[in-house]
C-alpha cells in the first residue's frame, strides 16, 4: 500500500514538472518576444517567433524528460566514445 502510493506521487511529481517546463518555456519565451517588440517597435512579429520557438523549446524539454536525456543538446561525455575509431587510425593521420 505504502509502495503504491509512493509510485503514485512519484508519476503525479513527473506529470506536474512536464507540464510546469512545457508552460514556462512558452511564457518566458513570448514574455522575451513581447519585450522585444516593446523596445524595438516591431510588434506584433518577435513575439510570434519567439512563441514559436518557445514552444519548440518546451516539447524539446519534455522530451528529454520523457526519454531520459539529462544533458545538453550536441553535448557528448567523454566516456561515450566507444562508437568513435581510435586516434591515428585515419585516412589522413601521419603514419611515419
Amino acid at each position: 500500500m505504502l509502495a503504491d502510493r509512493s509510485a503514485l506521487q512519484q508519476g503525479l511529481g513527473f506529470g506536474f514538472r512536464i507540464g510546469i517546463e512545457l508552460v514556462v518555456a512558452v511564457a518566458v519565451a513570448t514574455a522575451l518576444g513581447w519585450a522585444i517588440d516593446h523596445w524595438l517597435g516591431t510588434r506584433p512579429w518577435g513575439m510570434i517567433v519567439l512563441f514559436f520557438l518557445g514552444v519548440a523549446a518546451g516539447m524539446l524539454n519534455v522530451y528529454r524528460a520523457v526519454t531520459g536525456i539529462s544533458t545538453a543538446a550536441g553535448y557528448r561525455r567523454p566516456n561515450d566514445n566507444a562508437a568513435a575509431p581510435p586516434a591515428g587510425t585515419g585516412w589522413d593521420d601521419d603514419e611515419n
